[in-house]
């Protein structure tokens, strides 16, 4: 059998689909078929989980799956059951078995599918890692490589394609979750997932406002939504320093804000490079919108020698660039780096965000140094604000600072 396709009656074209892929778990237990379904979305699938018979006959005509991904079903009848859904279907995807590594069901109900004429995957043998079910899917993903052109930025709006992804910030000392940066992502039709640096608008591109304006809009809707009867957190958003300036945008950010005790400190961040050309006008906004209860927070300080010599820049946060970070409990100079950037923060009276960690040895290393707040994969990938909600936010209600 061709590993691209397979023959029915007609030819399916799975690895190359030029469309983002759906793909539905199926699985009586809500937690396995979210984690799934988890670990799926940013392999760039859209999902839909189905806990029963019914909830599968609905989705493969409403839905129309890529792929199914089928649990071992209580009793082994079910997943007898739900196989042949799928032929009667005539479903034209790709289908993948998991269950324990030691079920004989597995493989027999394996043989099955491939009788009755399913395309079958190779089994997904349980417990795995992210890594397992990456290899296992490799050779079939319909997610070509992200396009070596620039993306219209101006479409992308227009067709709603733009969405906020968060990443958690650690309070270093409690090791709790105490903010969320918003990072803007683009859900193409024809390329999955696609990364800022392929969209977004240059300095001078009128588009770049239209996009701030989004980002503002969105995040603060998302805030809202995160702070509903929980803890409250602080939010990040990325501006250009020149919209600073801009009286009116600004008043339209405050005007934004939720006005609610259970939301924290938004802080706004601007490049490096970005504040020390443009130093007069930071300052001024900086002061401005302490008012308001919003921060300036300055990204990648290390790369600018000179902050040092600034030390009434009234600044809220100083974020320190993964450059010096990963690998710190291992390197001398960037250990010290990381001394002389705590000890600006303390002169600056801003906080100091230790961004890009990976490892639990660094993560020690800038808690002993002194860093206020963790970022970076150690903790968690960015993820999308549903799924924010679901995990970072419910484990915060439940052991509540």
């Amino acid at each position: 059998m061709d590993a691209m396709s397979f023959t029915r009656n007609n030819t399916v074209q799975f690895g190359r689909r030029r469309t983002v892929p759906r793909v539905c778990v199926v699985d009586a237990k809500p937690h396995i078929r979210r984690f799934l379904a988890d670990t799926l979305q940013e392999l760039g699938f859209v999902t839909r989980d189905c806990g029963r018979l019914t909830e599968l006959s609905e989705a493969l005509p409403e839905f129309q799956p890529d792929l199914v991904v089928l649990g071992l079903l209580k009793p082994e009848s079910e997943v007898t059951k739900a196989l042949q859904v799928m032929m009667a279907a005539r479903f034209a995807g790709r289908v993948m078995l998991f269950g324990g590594r030691a079920s004989t069901a597995l493989m027999g109900l394996q043989d099955l599918g491939e009788q009755v004429g399913l395309a079958m995957l190779p089994p997904l043998a349980t417990p795995f890692r992210d890594r397992d079910l990456y290899e296992n899917l490799s050779p079939f993903l319909p997610i070509p490589d992200s396009p070596a052109f620039d993306v219209d930025v101006e479409e992308a709006m227009r067709n709603n394609w733009l969405e906020l992804w968060y990443q958690p910030k650690i309070d270093l000392r409690e090791m709790m979750l105490v903010g969320a940066e918003a990072l803007v992502r683009m859900r193409h039709p024809t390329w999955g997932i696609v990364p800022p640096a392929s969209f977004i608008p240059d300095a001078d591109d009128p588009n770049l406002r239209a996009l701030s304006e989004f980002v503002v809009e969105r995040a603060m809707a998302d805030w809202a939504f995160f702070g509903t009867g929980r803890t409250p957190i602080d939010m990040t958003i990325h501006l250009p320093a020149a919209l600073l300036g801009d009286s009116r945008f600004m008043e339209r950010v405050w005007l934004r804000l939720p006005d609610h005790a259970a939301f924290a400190k938004l802080f706004v961040e601007i490049d490096s490079a970005e504040a020390r050309r443009d130093h007069v006008l930071v300052r001024r906004a900086a002061r401005h919108l302490q008012n308001y209860n919003i921060g300036i927070s300055i990204d990648d300080v290390m790369a600018e020698a000179s902050w040092v010599d600034i030390a009434d820049f009234p600044i809220a946060e100083m974020q320190i660039d993964s450059a010096f970070i990963d690998g710190v409990a291992d390197d001398r100079a960037k250990r010290t780096a990381c001394e002389m950037a705590v000890e600006i923060g303390k002169r600056l009276g801003a906080r100091t965000v230790a961004k890009g960690l990976e490892r639990t040895a660094d993560c020690r290393v800038v808690s002993q140094l002194g860093f206020d707040i963790g970022q970076g994969f150690l903790f968690a990938k960015p993820m999308e604000a549903s799924r924010f909600a679901r995990t970072m936010l419910r484990h915060l209600a439940a052991n509540p600072r």
